[in-house]
């Protein structure tokens, strides 16, 4: 896959996730897609598209005022650098912010594999 195609598959997943569209999210994986996510609680793991999207809406899916305020996607060689930052209104920590940052591999059935770290909900002053 070229490096612009797999860019634009990267593109999709970030709109996905800013549009919280977990169905459209799920088809930017491979059907055997894998994710390892560090969350400050644990390490999560999910194998499969319809499981990974399933993890971003337990992640995401209950955030008021869901946000996106910025992303990027770079290239690192042979695989992509993705950093999404969200703002919300999370029901056990308020008004806070997080960041992602994720590196994935995209073959010709989408993503194949995404490592992320993120650094948990940064309270926010209203």
């Amino acid at each position: 896959m070229s490096t612009a195609q797999a860019t634009g598959v990267a593109a999709r997943f970030l709109d996905a996730l800013a549009q919280s569209d977990f169905d459209g999210l799920a088809e930017t994986f491979a059907v055997d897609g894998r994710l390892r996510g560090l969350v400050p609680s644990a390490l999560r793991e999910a194998e499969g598209r319809e499981a990974i999207a399933e993890r971003f809406r337990i992640w995401n899916g209950d955030i008021d005022d869901f946000e996106v305020l910025d992303s990027e996607v770079a290239d690192m060689e042979d695989v992509l650098r993705l950093r999404w930052r969200v703002r919300g209104v999370d029901p056990d920590d308020g008004l806070s912010v997080y960041e992602q940052t994720a590196y994935a591999s995209v073959g010709r059935d989408g993503i194949a594999w995404m490592n992320l770290v993120c650094s948990g909900p940064r309270p926010l002053d209203t």
